[in-house]
């Protein structure tokens, strides 16, 4: 038996206390001649040696008591902590759809298993996803076979790669396991890809050994990937532009063009790759364009046929509803109003694609499919804030530029918002979240028009009120999108006046504008010509519906219930179905990850392990923690309390009946 304090031992010291008690309270035996008594009987030896029994016991059963009570607190255990004899491993996965290429996936978790090799008692064993975030598989665990089972059961997923984080997490939680041993399992094929952006020259801590597999030696000779299907009407017909992706030398392939999932004639497209190049080409769709809901394009197979297929989704409903924007006054700068370089930015959304009609915000009025755009305190106090709140909670949208006036500050305090000011210093845009739908379609077109941005005076929004979707310098929300009833609110920790900053007056500013109204009016979802990606947050209309994918490698899988967005963790053609309403979206793979190529040079990687031994006082720590778990496996405590409350109702009715 073991002890887990043992320092608390020193208390049963205690025992002296009913000992000396004990011996001071024994009774003298004097003799005081008395005539009168002699007719009395005297005591009986047998009485006077039941009560000396009585009064041991009651004293045994007292010094019990307090061993008990010392015991407990040192809380005892069976077993020895083996820190020192067992390891704990984790195997860090690579779950990219990368994996998938020819034999990569079973040849690394052969190689896998076998460093894992056979586990002893005590061993702890815990299997960890990359992607698409670091997600325990198998938590740590003694129960080794388990795990073995779940990495021998699972398959390579759909996503990207990035490894840094999860070897960073693994790394972290070995740190503080009681094993002599600790070590990572990297089952991956080193891409190039998941390695962006590493930061090799900050190394795991110390004592945490990495195993590397071996670097795939055949590079596939021909290795493609479907980028992007989009959908275009020509005339009387539809027309399919196919972007291809070429990541090897020049090579022929075939594309198959699948119209409504009909698998019996399909359109047959010839392709011609040329070595590292990006193709584009049209296919003629059959049919009247009202036909044709969706369509699958297809690549003969090739090294990688993960990426071989895509899909699209046809627009039903394109013009068929207005998209309109409530602009409200422009703010008044002392006794001149400022320039109105919104109202400016918004004048010019008729003539783009596609076009928004600008109402007043002060028509008495909101349709729910509407953005108010609001900057003028007016906006957020009296008559006016009530109808912002109904227009919310009834399922509108609407953008506010924090400018700090103190009714607007008010009515976002009323809704748990609570901006603050930023220091001058740190009021720059950094960290956008690139995959967001608002901010993707900026990115694509010219990444630099998203960098740059600094302001006079800005807000923090909180981030635990707020979705962020870009930072400020020094880390706090600078963009967020908040709930309020069924209504989106995107809001923004700056304004748009020139003595706060250049933003109104750079390229960026109005795409910004036209983009966000987009966002919000669900203009900017994934349908018609666009595409959804694996991975990224697929922005759905509000409301609980049932989300069911009809193609793809999750067809056939229940529906599952959905609010206004989703993660699909898949490639394919999904369905959302909301009481009569039904929408198609086309989910297809981020096609970087097909790149195959490993890492150009050396093995960088191998700097993330420490060459520093294990700190002395963590091996201290690491064993009170071995001991702490080993107690929590067989406690005895427990049973120490039981035996000291036993003792003490068995003292206490013998203790009433023995003679003082």
């Amino acid at each position: 038996m073991n002890w887990l304090s043992l320092n608390f031992l020193f208390a049963a010291a205690a025992i002296v206390l009913p000992i000396a008690l004990h011996l001071l309270r024994r009774r003298v035996t004097r003799v005081i001649p008395f005539p009168s008594l002699r007719f009395l009987t005297p005591a009986r030896p047998a009485d006077r040696r039941r009560q000396n029994l009585r009064r041991r016991i009651v004293l045994t059963l007292r010094c019990l008591a307090l061993l008990a009570l010392a015991a407990a607190f040192a809380r005892p255990f069976l077993g020895t902590p083996e820190a020192a004899i067992h390891r704990a491993t984790v195997i860090v996965v690579d779950n990219s759809y990368s994996l998938q290429a020819g034999r990569r996936w079973p040849d690394l978790v052969r190689w896998t298993l076998n460093q894992a090799g056979p586990s002893r008692s005590g061993d702890t064993l815990g299997v960890l996803l990359m992607n698409p975030r670091p997600t325990w598989l198998v938590t740590p665990t003694r129960d080794t076979d388990t795990a073995v089972r779940a990495l021998e059961a699972l398959k390579p997923g759909w996503h990207t790669t990035r490894a840094e984080t999860a070897l960073r997490l693994a790394g972290d939680l070995l740190a503080a396991s009681p094993a002599r041993q600790r070590r990572i399992l990297f089952l991956g094929d080193q891409q190039a890809l998941g390695w962006s952006g590493a930061d090799f020259a900050r190394p795991l801590p110390a004592g945490v050994e990495l195993v590397w597999p071996p670097i795939p030696d055949a590079i596939p000779a021909r290795q493609a990937a479907i980028d992007l299907v989009r959908l275009r009407t020509d005339g009387d017909h539809l027309v399919a532009d196919v972007t291809i992706r070429n990541f090897t030398a020049d090579h022929p392939r075939t594309a198959r063009l699948f119209v409504n999932g009909e698998d019996n004639n399909p359109v047959l497209a010839p392709v011609a790759l040329t070595a590292g190049s990006t193709h584009t080409f049209s296919i003629p769709l059959p049919g009247k364009p009202e036909s044709i809901q969706w369509i699958r394009v297809a690549l003969d197979p090739d090294d990688l046929a993960a990426d071989d297929t895509a899909w699209a989704v046809a627009s039903t409903a394109a013009g068929a509803t207005e998209n309109l924007a409530l602009l409200d006054r422009n703010p008044v700068d002392g006794q001149h109003a400022s320039a109105d370089y919104v109202g400016t930015a918004f004048q010019t959304f008729a003539h783009l694609t596609p076009a928004l009609r600008v109402g007043p915000a002060a028509a008495p009025d909101w349709p729910t499919r509407a953005v108010a755009v609001l900057r003028s305190p007016a906006s957020f106090t009296g008559d006016a804030a009530r109808k912002l709140d109904a227009f919310l909670v009834a399922g509108g949208s609407a953008l506010i530029l924090v400018d700090g006036n103190s009714d607007q500050l008010g009515w976002l305090a009323r809704h748990d918002i609570v901006p603050k000011p930023l220091a001058p210093a740190d009021a720059r845009l950094r960290d956008w979240t690139i995959e967001h739908l608002l901010v993707a379609p900026l990115a694509e077109s010219s990444l630099r028009s998203l960098v740059g941005w600094s302001f006079a005076r800005g807000w923090s929004l909180p981030s635990d009120a707020v979705d962020p979707i870009a930072s400020w310098t020094d880390g706090s929300a600078a963009l967020g999108e908040v709930r309020v009833g069924a209504g989106r609110v995107l809001l923004a920790g700056f304004s748009a006046e020139r003595r706060d900053g250049d933003w109104p007056i750079a390229p960026a500013f109005v795409p910004f504008l036209h983009r966000s109204t987009l966002y919000l009016l669900d203009l900017a979802r994934p349908v018609a010509t666009s595409t959804a990606r694996v991975g990224t947050t697929l922005e759905l209309p509000a409301g609980k519906a049932a989300w069911q994918a009809l193609d793809g490698p999750s067809a056939g899988q229940p529906a599952i219930e959905t609010s206004d967005s989703i993660i699909p963790d898949a490639p394919g053609l999904y369905r959302r179905t909301h009481g009569t309403d039904t929408r198609l979206y086309a989910v297809n793979l981020p096609t970087d990850e097909g790149d195959l190529t490993p890492w150009p040079e050396g093995r960088p990687w191998e700097k993330l392990a420490s060459s520093a031994p294990a700190p002395a006082a963590g091996l201290h720590h690491q064993a009170e923690l071995a001991a702490a778990e080993a107690e929590q496996q067989s406690p005895l405590w427990w049973w120490c309390f039981a035996a000291l409350g036993l003792f003490l109702l068995t003292e206490l009715p013998l203790a009433n009946r023995t003679a003082r």
